[in-house]
């Protein structure tokens, strides 16, 4: 396989998994504004905020890793 197509497999896997990620946050969002609604704040609640905090940065970090390779994916030939 060429380097360029291992590359663009690469950023595609990238943008699948920050899919994933991005309906997790969302699926979880969702459940913790249900309970704030009901002030329903048990360890539910705040585990919730905090998985959907390490989502967060975890989108952030993939992102940056997209940007990374794909301004690398122009020196590829």
């Amino acid at each position: 396989m060429a380097n360029i197509d291992r590359a663009k497999d690469f950023i595609n896997n990238i943008r699948l998994y920050m899919s994933m990620i991005l309906a997790m946050i969302l699926a979880i969002g969702s459940g913790i504004t249900k309970m704030y609604n009901a002030n329903n704040y048990d360890y539910l609640f705040y585990a919730g905020n905090i998985i959907v905090l390490v989502l967060i940065f975890l989108f952030m970090y993939l992102a940056k890793l997209l940007h990374k390779k794909t301004d690398e994916l122009k020196d590829i030939k």
